[in-house]
């Protein structure tokens, strides 16, 4: 059956019937697209990984050294098309005493000039200039993938050049190297300990003075090859003979196997030198003396740059006597450590679940204490009753009467329902005794949430407390603390509290009087106080209400006494 054509006409053959054209059918189905995978895949999956590299440089200007005017800086640029940032990398020169490596954070870069106006890979090509943070980027080469790249989106890049050298690097390229001469006070040594003379003792002194005394240094490495982490060391430095000791800090449950050295008691070199076979002789080590251990220095262990970040007390004065420097501690910012939640299972219903949670926790139970055993003579023999409602869709629930008894001592809870004769119902217990958690909180129901008007949820049933008895009533008003909304004299101030923005006391009560009983028939309903008090924006709950209506005399028909209210509310201590 042909169907009208109502959606869009991509083809363009049919004109709209509001020109007077003629109405075409198709007797084509529509094709049908799958919205929910996009047509065109976004940047930062389709690039991703995905790095133009540039080599270049750019040129420093030198003032103070007559043997050069200007310095090339050799820079790597890297380009991230995933969100089109970039990173700069100066390339790292043996004995250059430039701080190098990290030029510029990844970031995104503002074109100079152009306020808002970011780069783009378009803006790089060969043998051109960019301008990045004032500074004059040459851009000489680039990798093999950034060619295809470019090739692939059909834009052509210059031909590469070569990054200039300088001449002035090649006079300091041999600095360090010295040809290894032999050690002749070695020589001495042996010969004269061979015609039977003794060793010289040159530490004698420094070991008599130092002895049994010890700088504390607390040191922390980032681990960027294994575990990518920040451990954290204790580094003792041997007065007495100028050793090192580096240990680890034992940590419990970190998965770590307790190894307790990183480094053994030596002297630690600066620049430690490797020979490719025993007994070659090489330049003498510079070691690490206290001089080179102050706070915020970096202490290179065998090619682990350590950051010293505090010292213990003694230290400090070691070096505020001898050095004159003040070892202020350096604040570092580290992670808080990983809080490892073990989930705990639901209980299975064999046994209370306190006990059950006992063998989760301890790997040898013991018997639980509980807490009520401390006050045993106050809390036992306590019974709160309340009337209660079932709250329920099914009509005929609302004419069923139950009774809730909780039992203070070990906070329990046990329903009884009431059944009226001719009701089709038995007289029986509804909820045997037991502990109750409240669904929404997930804690057991105690005695501070029991009060006249709150809804209980016991069992997929709600039921709501209607009134309680006398007895109920006492023990709330000796538990004050607890029972708040039974404390009338926390109610007397609530009322009062609410008059401050009268002229007068005496004016506020007036006020009361009028609203309560407009018609000054000096009897009120419960009903008409607690909407009357709404009009000084104080809503009492139904306890609080039954806390203040207790102190009132009643009529016959159950109304209250104004005379009473008013003078509770103004005698009242």
């Amino acid at each position: 059956m042909n169907r009208y054509i109502t959606g869009t006409n991509p083809s363009g053959l049919f004109k709209s019937p509001s020109h007077g054209s003629m109405t075409f059918y198709n007797t084509s189905r529509q094709k049908t697209f799958n919205l929910s995978f996009p047509k065109r895949l976004p940047q930062w999956i389709k690039y991703d990984k995905r790095v133009l590299k540039f080599m270049g440089y750019f040129c420093e200007h030198v003032v103070e050294s007559a043997y050069e005017n200007y310095r090339i800086r050799k820079c790597n640029i890297f380009y991230y098309l995933e969100d089109d940032t970039m990173h700069i990398d100066e390339v790292r020169e043996e004995n250059s005493g430039i701080v190098q490596g990290y030029f510029v954070k990844r970031q995104r870069c503002q074109k100079e000039g152009e306020k808002g106006v970011y780069i783009t890979w378009r803006d790089f090509n060969l043998r051109s200039e960019i301008f990045l943070f004032g500074k004059k980027f040459r851009i000489c080469d680039c990798d093999a993938f950034t060619k295809f790249y470019y090739a692939d989106n059909g834009y052509s890049l210059n031909q590469p050049e070569e990054i200039p050298e300088i001449h002035f690097e090649d006079k300091f390229k041999n600095v360090d190297f010295e040809q290894n001469k032999k050690n002749i006070a070695e020589i001495k040594e042996y010969i004269e300990v061979g015609l039977k003379g003794g060793h010289p003792n040159k530490t004698l002194k420094q070991f008599l003075e130092n002895d049994r005394k010890v700088l504390n240094f607390d040191i922390s490495w980032f681990d960027d090859k294994y575990d990518k982490e920040e451990k954290v060391y204790k580094m003792n430095y041997y007065l007495a003979d100028g050793k090192i000791e580096v240990r680890e800090i034992k940590v419990n449950n970190s998965g770590k196997d307790p190894f307790p050295l990183l480094l053994r008691k030596m002297k630690l070199p600066k620049k430690p030198q490797f020979t490719y076979c025993p007994g070659l002789l090489t330049k003498e080590d510079v070691y690490y003396t206290p001089k080179d251990l102050i706070l915020g220095n970096y202490v290179y262990v065998f090619g682990r740059p350590c950051h010293i970040v505090d010292c213990d007390e003694f230290t400090r004065k070691w070096y505020k006597e001898n050095l004159g420097v003040d070892m202020n501690p350096i604040k570092v910012k580290r992670n808080p450590p990983q809080r490892v939640i073990h989930p705990i299972p639901s209980h299975n219903g064999f046994g209370s679940e306190e006990d059950s949670l006992l063998s989760v926790f301890y790997l040898n139970p013991a018997g639980k204490v509980h807490e009520y055993y401390t006050d045993k003579f106050k809390r036992d023999k306590h019974i709160l009753r309340f009337n209660a409602k079932l709250i329920s869709p099914v009509p005929s629930d609302e004419e069923r009467k139950f009774i809730l008894s909780y039992y203070v001592r070990d906070e329990s809870i046990q329903i009884y329902e009431i059944a009226d004769r001719n009701s089709g119902r038995l007289s029986c217990k509804f909820l045997e005794r037991k502990k109750m958690k409240n669904p929404y909180t997930n804690r057991y129901y105690s005695e501070k949430d029991l009060a006249v008007g709150n809804t209980i949820y016991l069992n997929k049933y709600t039921f709501r407390l209607l009134e309680c008895d006398e007895y109920t009533k006492k023990y709330m008003r000796d538990n004050a603390e607890i029972f708040r909304d039974s404390d009338c004299s926390e109610v007397i101030e609530r009322i009062k509290t609410s008059g401050n923005g009268y002229d007068n006391f005496q004016t506020y009560l007036i006020t009361i009087l009028k609203v309560l009983d407009p018609q000054n028939k000096g009897f009120i309903s419960s009903d008409e106080i607690k909407e009357g008090f709404k009009h000084f924006n104080l809503y009492l709950s139904t306890q609080e209400l039954i806390s203040l209506t207790d102190y009132l005399k009643k009529d016959e028909n159950g109304n209250y006494s104004m005379e009473d209210l008013y003078n509770l509310i103004v005698c009242y201590k």
